[in-house]
């Protein structure tokens, strides 16, 4: 039997409208309606989403005022957020921040890079500045995005990695790794604009390993005694003889057209690796769901250590080496989002953990359905005994 439950339901009667372009007039639209229902109950508020998309800033300012809690210090109410025709840009970023996220069949979702149109004429310092703005505004969003959406994302990698056996046999690949099972059982989920922004991810985090591999092979080891900029310096030195080596067969190559930008994207592509790879949302992936990865004798044996702070310390050690790729390529997939324009399917958000669910689709697991499904109550006592006398058929008289 199902027990609706109010978290996941959208209810039209407690609801916002995000129409149109999302601007300081929608905000003044918006801001009393979200007071009243908050002043009514603390209970969840619908967000219907069909924009296409505006200003980040008042994006954040209706979230901001969606998460507000009140003068008797109640928590904020649960925020259900639904595209019903499209949610694009900046309405796509709110879509993803819904406690759960929904998507109507045949809506579109469109992600991509931040934005800035200038007035003034561009000169060569101001587009420098503009060009590094951009590049941490685009990092700054695809962590922001991250944290979002990792518990959808953690969700899909568990209930997928249940095929992963029955996958290797069908590619007769026995050795083939967690995330390579991962990332082709998905690619095939997806449409072919969603299947571009998934390869691109993969590409990222192939440069990732590359990167890592190379720059761990020629700089110090000795890092508490050297200081950032030391560090950094031998990570470049590193990075220019990774370039190289890759580009020797190129004649045309070099470092004055495409070779500074491209060491430039190599150097923040490391520190965001580097910076990951030690993220404390790793290891909270690690302690969630860390777990259902290991064998069953392994889980058993982390299960059966008494000292919580051990057992949560071996668990965490046991399972980061398995987890690590999956995190390494969740984040590439969240930066390969804010990059070119990313078309969407609702069933494309499901997969790469955009929403929570696409109505309807009744073949694509939730979170809700774990939830509500709730065995069906055993039938009463009187009401078993009436239902076998109802079921014995009585005997017609004779002659009859």
């Amino acid at each position: 039997m199902i027990v609706p439950n109010e978290n996941y339901r959208l209810n039209a009667q407690r609801a916002i409208y995000v129409t149109g372009v999302i601007d300081d007039a929608l905000v003044s639209r918006l801001t009393p309606q979200i007071l009243r229902l908050q002043s009514l109950s603390r209970s969840p508020i619908s967000v219907y989403i069909d924009s296409p998309g505006g200003s980040v800033s008042s994006m954040d300012t209706i979230l901001r005022l969606l998460n507000l809690t009140d003068q008797d210090s109640s928590g904020p109410c649960n925020i259900i957020t639904a595209v019903t025709t499209r949610a694009a840009s900046a309405a796509a970023d709110l879509l993803s921040s819904g406690d759960y996220a929904l998507a109507f069949p045949d809506s579109s979702i469109l992600y991509h890079g931040l934005r800035r149109f200038e007035k003034n004429p561009l000169t060569f310092e101001t587009t420098s500045m503009l060009a590094d703005a951009l590049r941490l505004s685009n990092d700054y969003y695809a962590m922001a995005l991250a944290r979002k959406i990792e518990d959808r994302f953690s969700f899909r990698y568990v209930t997928v990695r249940n095929d992963f056996d029955e996958f290797r046999k069908v590619k007769s690949a026995p050795l083939m790794s967690d995330l390579d099972c991962f990332v082709e059982i998905i690619s095939n989920k997806l449409s072919a604009d969603a299947r571009k922004v998934w390869a691109k991810a993969k590409e990222r985090y192939g440069r990732y390993q590359a990167l890592i591999d190379s720059v761990l092979k020629r700089t110090k080891k000795n890092f508490a005694t050297q200081t950032i900029a030391e560090i950094e310096a031998d990570n470049l030195k590193a990075i220019i003889a990774f370039e190289l080596k890759k580009n020797r067969k190129n004649p045309q190559w070099s470092f004055r057209t495409e070779g500074l930008g491209r060491i430039a994207d190599d150097f923040f592509l490391l520190n965001e690796y580097v910076t990951t790879y030690s993220h404390d949302r790793l290891q909270r992936w690690c302690a969630s769901f860390g777990k259902w990865t290991l064998p069953t004798k392994e889980a058993e044996e982390i299960d059966a250590i008494a000292d919580e702070k051990e057992r949560s310390e071996k668990l965490i050690a046991k399972v980061r080496p398995i987890l690590q790729p999956i995190w390494s390529f969740f984040v590439a997939l969240c930066h390969a989002l804010q990059e070119g324009e990313n078309e969407l399917t609702a069933v494309d958000a499901y997969w790469l953990g955009l929403v929570d669910e696409v109505i309807g689709e009744i073949d694509l697991w939730t979170i809700r359905d774990l939830d509500e499904v709730k065995p069906d109550p055993l039938p009463e006592p009187n009401e078993t005994k009436a239902n076998n006398q109802e079921a014995i058929p009585t005997a017609e008289p004779a002659g009859a």
